[in-house]
């Protein structure tokens, strides 16, 4: 057998000059995910913002202390003297390799550190039991995926076909991933019922019920009916969504004990359904979806 070294094939000059070309294309992610990529890092970096450069410096310390299994990740600093914090290991610890690593290189004071600790604690940066920091959880695609997915659906809950069908996971891991959420302020939750129901952190509170109500689609539709036909009756309602008197009284209880539906009694007998629209106009304001403003303004410009 020869043992002459193997000849390479020689590079032609097309494929030289293809290489070196700056306008070969040797990323070929899809524009749409490049600019939700570029979008979630502008993101982060808005959020970082409101933190001072001695908090930045701290939480990137924070990324590898808190990952250490010897210490218990349970803490509460908050109101704690420097003498205190000694019943937090791991803070501790945390204050120790700050002060080591920050103090003589960017010239931080002890008391600069410890309060640059506190600050993180109290914006929620770093949370009692959490071994992540919030921008690791912000650098974390399934979690961001999942705080995505509830600002696109406030008011969602874990039972939702949604959480299937668009993040690709079950009930058990969303409701693992939306705790972690929770602990960091990302995202709220509010049991309304039986059932928990999760919001973005900064949606107002005044209409979860109502929110949670109109996560049913029958709900949204006897309402759409009601205000497209002012005449109409309990009995039409169930007859135009094919369902059983008691389920369309079941259904009108639910929206009087919301106030959005009032029944007057007419002279001839016969009961009158009528909407609050004000309260479906200041919902809207809040929350986009259901549109009923949309069908209230279409049924303006048509009287």
């Amino acid at each position: 057998m020869s043992l002459e070294k193997r000849r390479e094939p020689k590079e032609t000059e097309s494929e030289s000059i293809l290489k070196e070309s700056n306008f070969r294309q040797l990323d070929f992610t899809p524009l749409e995910l490049k600019r939700e990529k570029k979008d979630e890092v502008i993101e982060r970096e808005i959020i970082t913002e409101e933190l001072m450069e001695i908090e930045k410096d701290i939480l990137e310390i924070a990324k590898k202390i808190l990952k250490l299994k010897r210490y218990s990740a349970a803490f509460n600093i908050q109101g704690k003297t420097k003498e205190e914090v000694q019943k937090f290991p791991i803070i501790e610890k945390l204050y120790a390799a700050c002060i080591s690593k920050l103090a003589y290189k960017k010239g931080y004071s002890k008391e600069d550190i410890f309060l640059g600790i506190r600050n993180l604690e109290k914006k929620y940066w770093i949370v009692t039991n959490e071994r992540r920091t919030k921008l690791e959880i912000l650098e974390n695609e399934r979690l961001m995926s999942i705080l995505k997915f509830i600002n696109k659906y406030p008011g969602i809950h874990a039972r939702s076909e949604k959480i299937e069908t668009e993040l690709k996971i079950t009930r058990t891991p969303f409701l693992k991933h939306a705790i972690t959420l929770e602990r960091f302020k990302l995202i709220r939750s509010k049991k309304i019922g039986k059932t928990l129901h999760y919001f973005p952190i900064n949606t107002p509170e005044d209409f979860d019920e109502l929110k949670a109500l109109f996560t049913n689609s029958l709900v949204v539709k006897i309402i759409e009916l009601i205000l497209r036909d002012k005449d109409i009756t309990i009995s039409r309602l169930g007859e135009e969504l094919n369902l059983y008197s008691g389920t369309i009284q079941y259904y009108i209880k639910k929206l009087r004990d919301a106030n959005i539906l009032t029944i007057q009694k007419q002279d001839d007998e016969s009961k009158k359904l009528i909407i609050d629209q004000d309260l479906l106009k200041k919902y809207n304001e809040v929350f986009k979806d259901p549109p009923f403003v949309k069908i209230i303004n279409e049924l303006e410009h048509i009287s």
